[in-house]
């Protein structure tokens, strides 16, 4: 068999270390730049896997998208990382509306997701925001730890304290989270989405915390009963299964303006 030389060896080696180093690179990169919360790999068989469609939403979706119907109303929801946030919307002379520095303890950040909900049914769907006598929407963990949505009351107070002062980045931060937020695109909460109808938008939670592993998003909805009727408001509940990923979102880049 022959030898290799010493130069040959040396040349070996180096080519061995650089390709561990690429793969190191590449392995960075990667986490970098995938979402932290993911669909959950096991999924209960009323929820449906849509994988990334950009054109499922008005504001392209970024993420995997999961879908749910009960009693003909359709939930689809998708993740969006921090950083397609700010690319976004955190730029020119407006802060983003889920606005955050990097020295923001860990519950003063949020987690955003985007919801479409599609009512198919014959009578219209109500959707409640926080502060309403219906539960609001949550995240819950594996260690039944709680993380409530955010209204655009409770954006707009947190952008305001965010930002230490009042100005035209806040007021266009606030203008562009009444066009994208979920709660915004409805009309009428009482009068409810309209069979045949769709609302979309943004709903954004206080962060989760690093630990959690496993967590189910709930939206709860409520099917008005048909017009001369006694029956009751049908309650409708919607759990999504997600992962996170500690090591991912240790990984993310810090907030950036644009």
């Amino acid at each position: 068999m022959k030898k290799l030389n010493g130069g040959s060896w040396i040349s070996s080696a180096a080519l061995f270390v650089l390709i561990l180093l690429v793969a190191g690179c590449s392995t960075a990169t990667s986490l970098k730049n995938l979402p932290a919360v993911q669909p959950a790999e096991m999924l209960p068989e009323n929820v449906v896997l849509e994988g990334i469609n950009p054109e499922a939403f008005k504001i392209r979706a970024k993420g995997k998208i999961l879908s749910i119907t009960k009693d003909d109303v359709t939930v689809q929801i998708a993740y969006w990382r921090r950083a397609d946030l700010d690319r976004k919307y955190n730029r020119g002379n407006a802060y983003s509306p889920f606005y955050e520095t990097e020295a923001l303890h860990q519950g003063d950040k949020t987690d955003v997701f985007y919801v479409k909900i599609t009512n198919n049914a014959a009578t219209p769907v109500v959707y409640r925001t926080r502060g309403t006598r219906q539960v609001p929407c949550e995240i819950v963990d594996q260690g039944d730890n709680r993380y409530g949505s955010l209204d655009y009351d409770a954006l707009k107070e947190r952008l305001t304290y965010m930002s230490r002062a009042a100005g035209i980045y806040v007021t266009n931060g606030l203008k562009k989270a009444r066009e994208i937020l979920i709660e915004t695109q409805i009309p009428d909460t009482e009068k409810g989405i309209p069979p045949g109808a769709s609302i979309e938008g943004f709903l954004p939670f206080y962060q989760m915390k690093h630990n959690a592993e496993t967590l189910v998003v709930i939206i709860p909805l409520e099917l008005k009963p048909p017009e001369g009727t006694a029956t009751r408001y049908k309650r409708l509940v919607y759990e999504f299964p997600f992962i996170h990923h500690k090591g991912i979102r240790l990984a993310q880049p810090a907030p950036h303006r644009y």
